[in-house]
């Protein structure tokens, strides 16, 4: 699914070379990973919130792309400029566009994953060099 990450913390880099230098058996216990940080962080966390399995965070793109991302994705997905972009088929997009939004199906990952691409190129696309 679609997920939000952050890692902010865990990107400084004195911590990555610290971390970078110790022994595999403090990092990995077993099958289990990030055994040291666990250790680290459960005194300070709530009882069990450190041994959980994990838990994604989703976020609700079918329904955006049915309502506030709507025009956007009509717009970034529509056959002019897919067409005139020549990476994609233009029907097999209007289809996953009108089948989402008509609720035939659920084409959220791959109307979100275009949408990324459109905006990418958008922002991106016309460095020189990049077609």
């Amino acid at each position: 699914g679609i997920s939000l990450e952050t890692r902010a913390p865990f990107l400084d880099h004195e911590l990555v070379e610290f971390v970078a230098r110790l022994p595999y058996g403090l990092k990995l216990r077993g099958l289990t990973m990030k055994h040291l940080l666990k250790k680290a962080v459960r005194p300070m966390l709530p009882r069990g919130i450190a041994s959980r399995p994990k838990k994604g965070f989703g976020i609700p793109v079918a329904r955006w792309i049915k309502g506030p991302l709507k025009d956007l994705a009509l717009d970034l997905l529509s056959a002019g400029r897919i067409s005139q972009e020549g990476f994609f088929q233009p029907r097999a997009i209007n289809r996953l566009m009108e089948d989402h939004i008509e609720g035939r199906a659920d084409n959220r990952k791959k109307l979100w994953t275009l949408l990324m691409f459109e905006m990418w190129l958008k922002r991106w696309g016309s460095r020189p060099g990049l077609h």
